[in-house]
């Protein structure tokens, strides 16, 4: 296996047979997943960088190879150009950078996550569509089930570049917890400001107390370093007011649906709306069964 020593980044790579043969342990520094299949996002690359950065953890880049005569010098590169182009004097996250020839590269990229402990996959456009993935479930879906770790999808901004601002909106979901870490990390890995962003119709003083509640709980999940605020906004249209507020942010971070996918495919969903109409990138996370991605051991 090369050594490839970067000027910021501790950086190997090697093969997947390789890299599982290595001694690992669930109490290994956080692991972050970013599989890339027949393309990357660079954007996408920054964010996964960022976030693993924010935690503390270790990046795992995973180049999945389709056909075996694809692999020369300038495919199995990408990887390699990705962590050597995209850090700088500010980045100093440990990166692995795995090549492997598969057939199943969904298939590959679950194994890689089982079986090195993986806590947050990061999943771009670029991944793989599934056949009624609408109603079934979309490669995200099946890396949190069977993997059983925290994923994240980013749909890459319209416009600009660069991270310096977050918005986490929140309404108290199962994934909420998980959407205010993953943009604490990313913003404490991009040296990011983030805003806690809710929506209510009547804000009354029943309700500002359950929020001011919902805003003290997911502070206490984040270091003293990520510098925060929170808004408390009253609105007719919840989506419609994450997306005006999106406008004045970098990034958006939001819980996945709760509802039944039948349900979301009939009627849409907040979520929905807002990946596709904001002018800015939008990350959906959604929380796995074990181990949970968060800052607490780090």
């Amino acid at each position: 296996m090369d050594e490839l020593p970067l000027a910021y980044m501790s950086h190997d790579e090697g093969s997947l047979r390789e890299f599982l043969e290595r001694s690992g342990t669930p109490d290994s520094p956080p692991r972050i997943l970013y599989p890339i299949f027949s393309s990357h996002d660079n954007f996408t690359f920054e964010t996964a960088m960022n976030i693993a950065e924010g935690i503390e953890g270790e990046l795992l880049v995973l180049d999945l190879l389709t056909d075996n005569s694809l692999r020369s010098a300038e495919v199995t590169s990408i990887g390699r150009k990705l962590l050597q182009t995209h850090t700088d004097e500010d980045h100093t996250v440990d990166a692995h950078l795995i090549v492997e020839e598969t057939d199943s590269p969904l298939s590959t990229a679950i194994t890689v996550a089982q079986q090195r402990h993986v806590q947050l996959v990061v999943f771009d456009e670029h991944t793989p569509e599934l056949l009624g993935e609408e109603l079934r479930g979309d490669a995200a879906d099946q890396m949190r089930k069977k993997a059983a770790c925290d994923v994240v999808s980013v749909t890459h901004p319209r416009s600009g570049a660069g991270i310096s601002s977050v918005l986490v909106p929140l309404a108290g979901g199962e994934h909420s917890g998980l959407a205010v870490v993953v943009g604490g990390a990313l913003a404490a890995g991009a040296n990011a400001s983030v805003e806690l962003f809710h929506v209510t119709q009547d804000k009354d003083e029943t309700e500002a107390a359950q929020v001011t509640e919902l805003f003290d709980t997911a502070r206490a999940r984040l270091p003293e370093s990520v510098e925060l605020d929170t808004q408390h906004l009253e609105a007719p249209d919840t989506a419609e007011a994450i997306i005006d507020e999106s406008a004045h942010y970098d990034v958006t971070v939001i819980g996945k649906p709760t509802q039944s996918r039948l349900i979301e495919f009939i009627t849409g969903s907040v979520t929905k709306s807002v990946t596709e109409a904001s002018e800015n990138a939008v990350l959906t996370v959604q929380r796995g069964d074990d181990n949970e991605f968060s800052f607490e051991g780090r």
